[in-house]
């Protein structure tokens, strides 16, 4: 603008210099002449210094004005070079700083995966310290009530039973809310008698109500399925949870179980259990509480009647698993009522006749115990068994053997039962007469790497430790049915 400003008064002076009414003719006016020469205007006569003096103020002028622009230009220039130059230094902090967050969330999620695989390798091994010796203990308590037992003797025995049971109960608690915290707990589909479940669940806390005289009445409606298809370690696991806490704070009165049928829709029953007992109650304040982890409500009932506080909390994402609820009544000082409900599939009767067809059994376990408790179980059901201590002396003896079925330890010394799978199914392959033998994992982690695992290395079938043998017969015929459990 100020140069354009100077322009103009050049211009004007210009204009004033070679104007004719200038140059000429007033009367009185100092007289300038024009010379002309090969078209270009000379100015003579008095007025030539004083223009020149003009023309050369002007140019003064302009050369001032430039020089001024080109100074706030040049400034401008370097002050936007020192924002830029700000900018480009910001910039490339932030860079750095994206990519060193970068990498270092790139090392943290390596640490959580780490640190999840080491977590989950913990709870594997855990889970089979303390479920395989269960195991053979509630198996071992199975095979010693059928040796004719007086009647001190079958009470102790039960006694045992009961608290084995509480035991693998608790140690189930443990380890799914473990695995509820991974995201890695998988649940069984397999098919079962549910009436024959509920009876040997019913009859143990039976007689332990009746130590305490509290009466035990149980009802099953008359429309129940019998064979069903879930995950029966867990529903029991649940029931399980439910019928210690009502023993646990009943000293008098009743405790009454209710099983029935809510819903069924095609291939799907919806079924719903109810415990109500006489007991203390819980106030309305501790009832939210109960359902948290680790949380029993008065803290007074811990220094009572002990317990972990997992049972409800377990309980209560078990049956949501199981696409059902979990839900509560309750008021201090006169009993509480609590009931779940859960989702299960149509099961079918299995035809025992099927059983039959196997005939010989490879027994592939560690466990000293679980072997001896297998082997007398499966031949008490007039099964031929043969035993392997690890999956190397499993493949040597299938390699010389025709075996009908394979029941699979997971977890072993040596060789392990996924690798000891992978080489079973390379001799059948290598030996193409041979039919293709049914390989059953028994495993005492339920968690979805390990089945997954397990299906890629060729288990036909996949059971949860602890799984009673004397239900073998049932497991065979569905074999034979369906080509898996």
């Amino acid at each position: 603008m100020v140069y354009l400003f100077a322009q103009s008064i050049l211009s004007g002076i210009v204009r004033f210099a070679t104007d004719p009414m200038v140059l000429g003719t007033t009367a009185g006016a100092p007289e300038f002449g024009l010379d002309r020469m090969d078209g270009a205007v000379l100015l003579s006569g008095t007025s030539n210094d004083s223009l020149i003096t003009y023309l050369l103020f002007a140019s003064l002028l302009l050369l001032g004005i430039s020089a001024y622009l080109l100074v706030i230009t040049f400034r401008r220039n370097r002050r936007m070079n020192h924002i830029l130059h700000q900018r480009h230094t910001l910039i490339d902090k932030q860079k750095t700083d994206l990519e060193l967050a970068f990498r270092e969330m790139i090392s943290l999620k390596d640490k959580a995966e780490s640190a999840n695989k080491a977590r989950s390798g913990f709870l594997a091994n855990i889970s089979h310290e303390l479920r395989t010796p269960l195991n053979g203990m509630i198996g071992l308590i199975s095979l010693l009530k059928k040796t004719g037992l007086n009647d001190k003797q079958q009470e102790y025995v039960n006694d045992t039973e009961l608290m084995a049971r509480n035991m693998l109960t608790l140690v189930n608690d443990i380890l799914d809310y473990s695995k509820f915290e991974s995201g890695s707990l998988v649940l069984q589909q397999i098919n079962f008698n549910l009436l024959q479940e509920l009876t040997e669940v019913l009859q143990i806390f039976r007689k332990k109500t009746s130590e305490k005289n509290i009466q035990f009445i149980s009802r099953q409606d008359t429309d129940l399925p019998h064979y069903v298809k879930g995950d029966p370690v867990r529903l029991m696991q649940i029931l399980n949870n439910l019928l210690q806490n009502a023993v646990k704070f009943t000293d008098k009165g009743s405790i009454r179980v209710h099983i029935s049928l809510v819903s069924e829709e095609g291939d799907r029953f919806r079924l719903r259990f109810s415990v109500t007992d006489t007991g203390c109650g819980i106030s309305e304040s501790e009832q939210k509480r109960i359902w948290d982890v680790f949380e029993m409500g008065d803290e007074s009932y811990t220094r009572s009647f002990g317990g972990a506080g997992l049972g409800l909390a377990v309980s209560s994402k078990l049956a949501s698993l199981m696409n059902g609820e979990m839900g509560m009544s309750s008021a201090e000082g006169s009993g509480s009522s609590f009931w779940f409900t859960v989702e299960l599939l149509k099961g079918t009767e299995p035809d025992l006749l099927n059983s039959k067809i196997c005939q010989k059994i490879l027994v592939v376990e560690d466990n000293l115990i679980n072997q001896k408790v297998s082997k007398a179980t499966l031949q008490n059901l007039g099964y031929e068994v043969d035993l392997a201590e690890n999956g190397k002396i499993a493949v040597d003896k299938f390699s010389k053997t025709q075996y009908d079925i394979v029941l699979m330890d997971i977890q072993m010394p040596v060789m392990d039962g996924i690798q000891a799978t992978r080489e079973i199914r390379k001799i059948e392959k290598d030996q193409k007469s041979r039919k293709r033998t049914h390989i059953v994992a028994l495993t005492a982690n339920s968690m979805l790497d390990d089945k997954k695992k397990c299906e890629e290395a060729g288990v036909d079938s996949y059971l949860s430790k602890p799984f009673n043998l004397e239900k073998f017969p049932v497991l065979l015929s569905q074999i034979s049915q369906n080509g898996h459990y």
